[in-house]
């Protein structure tokens, strides 16, 4: 007798809300209210300077010779590495002693290069110019999908709820938070506009836009190659939404093929592309390692598109497999639950089959790098379109969604779960994350605290024994040379902090060296070395030193190494630092035949610092090691 006035309460606030929602997307200009509103709450970026590849495309940008590795044109900005740099990154000390030499890393964006470059030349003392640069294609985005939507979706409140769910979703603050991801801002509003351009000359017969479309996508894909994406919707536009002829819609999309195929077979041909990495996966290169990824990273990606947890923090799962494994089975489960409810909308509405097709296909590119939420800006076109028809048709006619008695069961809080995260919660985080900048740049401010910026700094070489992640210690030179203060020449470093790392000292220029489970753990460790590949390269040299490799472990990771120096370990060019809690310490060479065990990190100080206590910490379970063990 108690439950069903619960049940009918709740019934009503919902049903107040879902009537508040509609009546405020129904006034005129909602649309053009909610780009509005998406802008002002991106725009708490501006305050946030610059942070970790800024640097780098400081460096190329203002033609500095600082760091040798990065000496590249302007408008080859993105070629982060590839096999003739990879090596001399490693001597420079940017990048790990256990990189594939053969690794690459090289994107062709010159659109996105020029911007980058244009920002360092005229403005450079002024990153909240460079930010608002930035949100200035942000709003060339917004103003598309704003054309766009009205001429596909009906009615106008419909249409506004779609771009709300788009604009005001909290993945969309990357647009202006980290400058450096510009190129996909650039790709995406460019690309979006190649399809309004295509509808434009497919429904409407304008000539100019038929011809100018397949050449705006070529721009796309020189500031981003993400912006192939667009192709899934234009082919589920030829499906759906053409009404042409079959043979004429084929060939409308002959040209913007001709387009992928010239920029792709002269992307190749100049050296571009991403090869031997663990995180990137060129899907025509390396198709084995792309499914592999895809399988992972595609139910992530479209769980955090429908509302899901943010696909960034997934990456922090890896010493979880178990886990990791469990939630992918889970997000898998909640996307299938909303394919279900939105069945009998495909079977009827092109719109939504348009918008499923798209964001499925777009999908595809979006894995080819590792999960994270900028990625989700071309798959957000349609799903942003399925969800509001979804959540429209429930509140206006939820008689057409709910036939079968299991459909009927789950639509209302499945649809309570789209509104309250995609409608409520989105906006709420959006200006919080449009500040992520700022939590990047706290780690690193308090990574670089230990190492000095005087100038005799220049003619040390520093020893990292375990810094917590990769990026701690490889942005330090990167960010001084960038910004006039001085970096050691020479930098290493031996291990990362996932978990204990055991120092033995065997002679007086040698470390033993053995991380409890081995080397590349993390994610971080991957970005130039595809841990599914059989580690070959027993000798590595570097600048005064060269790493040898002992013992690999059972699935051909690198378990313990020794590390000889040129120079005894109590040579005074040595600066000794260790990771400790939240920043780097001073770390002392125990004495010959003696070892030192040094903690793992934990990662909830290492991102909060001292501002977040917690009565857990944030270590990673230790794998097993029978090594480890017996001694």
């Amino acid at each position: 007798m108690i439950e069903r006035p619960l049940v009918s309460e709740a019934r009503e606030v919902t049903t107040g809300l879902y009537g508040a929602l509609k009546r405020a997307l129904d006034r005129p200009g909602a649309d053009r209210g909610v780009v509005l509103l998406s802008l002002v709450l991106m725009a708490f970026c501006l305050d946030t300077g610059i942070a970790a590849d800024d640097f780098i495309h400081k460096l190329i940008a203002t033609g500095s010779n600082a760091i040798p590795g990065f000496a590249r044109e302007p408008l080859d900005m993105f070629r982060f590495t590839s096999g003739e740099h990879t090596m001399q990154l490693a001597r420079d000390g940017v990048v790990s002693w256990w990189v594939d030499p053969e690794a690459k890393l090289a994107f062709f964006r010159p659109v996105s290069s020029l911007s980058h470059y244009i920002d360092y030349n005229l403005w450079p003392s002024s990153p909240w110019l460079m930010h608002l640069h930035s949100l200035l294609w942000a709003g060339l985005l917004l103003w598309g999908l704003l054309v766009f939507y009205r001429r596909l979706v009906t009615p106008s409140w419909v249409c506004a709820l779609t771009l709300f769910i788009y604009a005001l979703e909290d993945g969309r603050a990357w647009f202006g938070s980290w400058i450096a991801a510009r190129n996909a801002v650039i790709a995406t509003a460019l690309s979006v506009w190649v399809l309004v351009l295509h509808d434009r000359g497919r429904r409407d017969g304008v000539a100019w836009a038929r011809w100018s479309a397949p050449a705006l996508l070529l721009l796309a894909v020189l500031a981003g190659e993400g912006a192939v994406a667009i192709c899934a919707y234009l082919f589920a536009h030829a499906l759906f939404l053409d009404r042409g002829s079959l043979r004429e819609r084929i060939m409308s999309l002959v040209p913007y093929a001709l387009v992928v195929i010239t920029w792709r077979v002269g992307y190749v041909l100049a050296g571009y592309g991403a090869a031997n990495s663990g995180l990137y996966f060129d899907p025509v290169g390396n198709p084995e390692g792309f499914l592999r990824a895809l399988s992972e990273r595609a139910p992530i990606l479209l769980f955090s598109q429908l509302g899901g947890s943010w696909s960034d923090g997934w990456s922090a799962l890896f010493a979880f497999p178990n886990l990791h494994r469990t939630l992918v089975a889970m997000s898998t489960l909640v996307c299938l639950a909303v394919g279900y409810a939105l069945w009998p909308l495909l079977r009827r509405d092109p719109t939504v089959r348009f918008g499923v097709t798209g964001a499925l296909l777009a999908l595809l590119p979006a894995s080819a790098a590792f999960s994270a939420d900028r990625l989700l800006s071309w798959v957000a076109i349609g799903a942003a379109v399925a969800i509001a028809r979804l959540i429209a048709t429930y509140i206006q006619d939820r008689e057409q969604l709910s036939v079968a008695p299991v459909r009927a069961l789950i639509l209302p809080p499945l649809v309570l779960f789209l509104v309250v995260t995609n409608v409520v919660i989105d906006p709420i985080f959006l200006p919080s994350r449009a500040r992520g900048n700022m939590a990047m740049r706290d780690v690193l401010d308090r990574a670089h605290e230990a190492v000095p910026e005087t100038p005799d700094i220049r003619d040390r070489q520093i020893v990292y024994i375990n810094p917590a992640a990769v990026p701690l210690s490889a942005y330090i030179p990167i960010e001084r040379a960038a910004s006039g203060v001085p970096f050691a020449r020479d930098q290493v470093w031996l291990a990362t902090a996932e978990t204990e790392v055991r120092v033995t000292r065997e002679d007086e220029r040698t470390l033993r060296v053995r991380p409890r489970g081995g080397f590349l753990l993390s994610l971080t460790s991957h970005l130039l070395r595809d841990p599914s590949k059989p580690f070959t390269q027993r000798e590595v040299e570097l600048r005064g030193l060269r790493i040898e490799v002992v013992e690999l472990t059972d699935d051909g990771r690198p378990a313990e190494i020794l590390a000889r120096f040129e120079r005894p370990l109590s040579d005074p060019k040595f600066l000794w630092l260790q990771w400790d809690e939240i920043g780097f310490a001073p770390f002392v060479p125990p004495e010959v035949g003696q070892s030192v065990t040094l903690p793992p990190a934990d990662y909830l100080r290492v991102v909060f610092g001292d501002a977040l206590p917690l009565p857990f910490d944030g270590r990673l379970p230790a794998p097993r090691d029978p090594h480890w063990a017996r001694q």
